[in-house]
């Protein structure tokens, strides 16, 4: 997704996005208000129902049709009961932070779908977490945007970059010293 669409579609790009793909829609509509194009409330609140939506779908998905995927596939049934026990032991911490696992925000849904964790106790813990993910994640492109658009830092960025460089090839040389020492 790139800025042309959150610009030109607006709430409904940033939900769509939040719901697909997670970050970058909302880290692109709080840009967006940086360059004054939307409302902080309208962008949290089309995060939110995105986030919330596709992550009551991936559950449901899984509560209603993991069982007949499982089935279909034998040999993920140890591996699934073994994990299953996991997540309801881990509940808790997987349920604050799986939205900032790369890849995890339909997998872990649909897992807990499949599980025995009560569908009320999931859309509580959702309405929380996507509530605190889609108020954070519009803040820092809120912020990225404000950091971007001012003239005196995109004139210095070539000189940030090559600043990390510079210090990525000496952490390297550094390494290099310490690992070839017998």
């Amino acid at each position: 997704m790139e800025m042309n669409t959150i610009a030109q579609y607006g709430p409904l790009a940033i939900a769509l996005g939040a719901f697909v793909e997670g970050e970058t829609a909302v880290l692109l509509g709080g840009a967006g208000l940086a360059l004054g194009l939307f409302d902080f409330w309208t962008v949290v609140g089309a995060a939110f129902a995105g986030s919330m939506a596709g992550d009551q779908f991936f559950f449901w998905l899984g509560r209603l049709k993991g069982a007949a995927y499982l089935a279909g596939h034998p040999r993920f049934g140890a591996k699934v009961a073994r994990v299953g026990s996991l997540l309801l032991r881990h509940r808790l911490p997987l349920l604050g932070t799986y939205r900032f696992i790369y890849g995890m925000r339909g997998v872990i849904p649909f897992a807990f779908g499949v599980s025995d964790l009560c569908w009320r106790f999931f859309l509580a813990a959702n309405l929380f977490t996507a509530t605190l993910w889609s108020l954070l994640i519009t803040l820092l492109g809120l912020h990225a945007g404000k950091f971007l658009t001012d003239p005196t830092v995109v004139a210095r960025l070539p000189l940030f970059g090559a600043g990390a460089a510079l210090l990525f090839g000496l952490g390297m040389l550094v390494r290099g010293r310490f690992k070839a020492r017998p």
